[in-house]
């Protein structure tokens, strides 16, 4: 169903359509934007939230799995370096790869 809006819309904007409550703005027929309600806003924010936080808990398990089986934090520096060829020593001349040979 199309609606016409009241107000001034961009000019790209081509028509506004609603669609179970809820008002699609749509560019050449493409949907472009919506507008929600308050309470599907805070909906999704909540929704949001709650993923946030389901991540957050899977990468702490996964840390303390790494902890409890005593695997090292990460790699350490000087291997990076070294796979780089890469001096990690400060100063003139610390690039050490092929390309600086």
């Amino acid at each position: 169903m199309s609606i016409t809006a009241s107000i001034p819309l961009p000019a790209e904007i081509a028509n506004i359509d609603s669609a179970n409550g809820r008002i699609v703005l749509t560019r050449d027929g493409q949907p472009v934007a919506a507008v929600v309600t308050v309470t599907d806003l805070q909906a999704l924010e909540a929704l949001d939230d709650a993923e946030d936080a389901h991540w957050s808990r899977i990468a702490e398990e996964a840390v303390a799995r790494w902890d409890a089986e005593g695997r090292p934090a990460g790699i350490p520096m000087e291997d990076i370096a070294r796979d780089l060829g890469i001096d990690p020593t400060p100063g003139p001349g610390h690039l050490s790869g092929p390309a600086n040979a």
